[in-house]
């Protein structure tokens, strides 16, 4: 496949946005949408074992190169406007990674006739009472300083101590500088539900990892079970981190919801 700009990021401004388009012409279009703390260049590889799709993946604001709007870290809504924006008037299929997944849900929610179909990957319900609360900054969500002690901590608590001490100080800051785009988002989501599962009437796939947290593990299942018509999925030795982990696992879960019979394709 190619990797080129999409002509979508002239009707986003401020994001960016990459492509890989089939080299024998047009395929199934899928929007993959990151979760926090993350970029799209996380998905490159879950890419590379789509060639037959029409793959576009895309820094949300406040990560990587895409820039806020106004100047001040996104809220959840913003985020969920972007995609819709991304989307245009093509119906596609979107994947969405951890928080990645709620903005997908609630994009499907709010415009059903333009998603064919979605696939969440460990998507978390943080308004639930269950959810175990995130290490979110008492005060400021826009002040660096006030949210890198969070953030950090956050950080940690998702790669092990051990991978944290080994970054070099400059990585470490590059992530510390997203703080304010997560710590935005995840408080808005820890306060409202973005997407009713009654409400939603698109296909959608639900898979977790066997490898993962109990919250995830009950969040996906309960998506699962109240979407009408929803699959669930599990992803053999799957982390958090199956989409960079295992992406070829991912792909072949993501040709099912394509393939709408549910039979697994090569």
């Amino acid at each position: 496949m190619t990797l080129m700009q999409n002509d979508a990021s002239k009707r986003v401004a401020g994001l960016n946005i990459m492509s890989r388009t089939p080299v024998n012409g047009a395929g199934p279009r899928v929007i993959m949408v990151h979760g926090a703390m993350d970029t799209g260049a996380s998905f490159s590889r879950l890419a590379d074992n789509l060639p037959e799709f029409d793959v576009t993946y895309y820094d949300r604001r406040g990560y990587g190169a895409s820039a806020y709007l106004m100047g001040s870290p996104s809220r959840l809504e913003e985020h969920i406007e972007d995609l819709l924006s991304l989307i245009g008037d093509e119906p596609c299929y979107v994947l969405g990674h951890s928080l990645g997944g709620v903005i997908a849900l609630a994009a499907a929610e709010r415009a059903p006739d333009r998603l064919l179909g979605v696939m969440t990957y460990e998507a978390p319900l943080p308004w639930e009472r269950w959810w175990p609360a995130p290490p979110l900054p008492k005060g400021s969500t826009t002040d660096p300083a006030n949210v890198r002690p969070a953030a950090e901590a956050f950080l940690r608590r998702a790669m092990g101590d051990a991978v944290w001490n080994g970054l070099s100080q400059p990585k470490r800051d590059k992530l510390l500088g997203w703080g304010p785009a997560w710590a935005t988002e995840l408080t808005d989501a820890s306060q409202l539900a973005f997407f009713r599962p009654e409400n939603l009437h698109v296909p959608v796939l639900a898979t977790h990892g066997t490898r993962t947290d109990d919250r995830h593990r009950r969040g996906t299942q309960e998506i699962a079970q109240e979407i009408t018509g929803a699959r669930l999925e599990v992803v053999e030795g799957g982390t958090h981190l199956a989409h960079r982990k295992h992406p070829e696992k991912l792909a072949a879960l993501l040709r099912t919801l394509v393939s709408r019979d549910g039979a697994t394709q090569a």
